[in-house]
Parts: C-alpha cells; sequence; structure tokens
C-alpha cells in the first residue's frame, strides 16, 4: 500500500528529506554522474515539497 504524505508522521517525513538532503550532497562531493545528482536533487525536493504538506 502506498501511503500519502499525510499518512507519515512529521518527524518521519523531516528525516526522509535530510537523508535525501545527505545523499545529495555526498554523491556531489564524490563527483558522482551528474544524472545521479539530478535524481537524487529530485528526491530531495520531492521530500521537502512533502514537508509542505498540512494535514486537515
Amino acid at each position: 500500500m502506498i501511503q500519502s504524505p499525510r499518512d507519515i508522521a512529521p518527524q518521519a517525513r523531516t528525516q526522509a528529506a535530510l537523508d535525501a538532503m545527505h545523499a545529495y550532497f555526498a554523491a556531489t562531493a564524490q563527483a558522482r554522474p551528474r544524472q545521479e545528482r539530478q535524481r537524487l536533487a529530485y528526491e530531495w525536493l520531492a521530500a521537502v515539497r512533502r514537508l509542505r504538506v498540512t494535514t486537515q
């Protein structure tokens, strides 16, 4: 079952965004291929967008 952002606890969403950010910066520091860095950047931004989802 796929969980919507509202089903995930705020702390879990925050941790996911931090993990994605660390993965992106680690890939950049290791000079990983551009396509991989772009994918990680997209995942990071998607995680940040999920932080902005408010519960109703």
